[in-house]
């Protein structure tokens, strides 16, 4: 999954990549945490869960812009 922060609003929203159309989103990361329980449960619920995607491996993702000063600074 990809998790997206908005720093305007300081909330986080995520999507799940090997599930399309499945996303979630939260005001903290334990509120998108549950969120995605919730999102990826209510996915599978009318699926085959055995022919559901797996991951084999994992990445973490995380975003910054360049300062005027050509420092990264995170988003």
């Amino acid at each position: 999954m990809v998790v997206h922060h908005d720093q305007e609003t300081g909330g986080y929203w995520a999507e799940v990549m090997q599930l399309p159309g499945c996303f979630a989103a939260g005001h903290t990361r334990e509120e998108l945490q549950e969120s995605l329980q919730e999102a990826v449960s209510l996915y599978l619920e009318d699926k085959d869960v055995e022919s559901a995607p797996v991951a084999e491996r994992f990445h973490s993702v995380e975003r910054y812009r360049l300062s005027e000063d050509r420092k990264l600074l995170p988003i």
